[in-house]
């Protein structure tokens, strides 16, 4: 039966910053294999839904691509911090919009086969824009605030296409507006 290894031995090859690259020794095979993986903190997405059923977005320029993505505000959970604490602070950094309530919406993992990190989205109802954005000296960002009824399109014609947000906004969509999928009864 497939299994979680036992005695998994990590060590530290390299450390940039906002992403360590380890060496797991798997010793499930004749010959122990060295198996290269990414070690990144957890991360945050905020849904942040207005009075009004708007969703506040954001363009933000991304280095991976070289091309601005419009994205849901969010971003790295920082040591000791809780989710839904990061989730506040990235809604009101890189958007100045702060929320009334935060409800946890879905916790994804990014990508298994070469992360162990988790990517939570909360649904913060009630945002309002309060303060000035507190951007980080790398990032670009300008908010944007988008019916709630042209999601699935943005998503559609592709012009939302990062992995992870498309992923929040399907849950978001199917759970919370109306697009909800239910299933035929079962018999006796």
């Amino acid at each position: 039966m497939i299994g979680k290894p036992q005695g998994r031995r990590a060590h530290l090859v390299s450390d940039h910053g906002v992403f360590k690259v380890e060496r797991v020794v798997y010793e499930k095979t004749p010959l122990p294999r060295d198996i290269f993986v990414f070690a990144c903190p957890d991360w945050c997405n905020v849904l942040a839904e207005t009075p009004d059923g708007e969703l506040v977005l954001v363009w933000q320029y991304r280095h991976g691509t070289d091309e601005l993505s419009l994205e849901v505000p969010g971003g790295v959970i920082d040591p000791g911090e809780e989710p839904i604490d990061a989730a506040r602070r990235e809604l009101r950094e890189e958007t100045g919009y702060e929320a009334a309530s935060f409800e946890l919406v879905s916790v994804v993992e990014p990508n298994p086969a070469l992360q162990g990190n988790r990517c939570f989205t909360f649904l913060a109802r009630g945002a309002r824009l309060t303060a000035a954005t507190e951007f980080d000296d790398i990032e670009e960002l300008e908010t944007l605030v988008v019916p709630r009824t042209e999601l699935a399109q943005l998503v559609d014609d592709q012009v939302i296409t990062h992995a992870l947000v498309v992923v929040a906004i399907e849950v978001y969509l199917r759970k919370y507006a109306g697009g909800a999928v239910t299933s035929a009864p079962r018999g006796p």
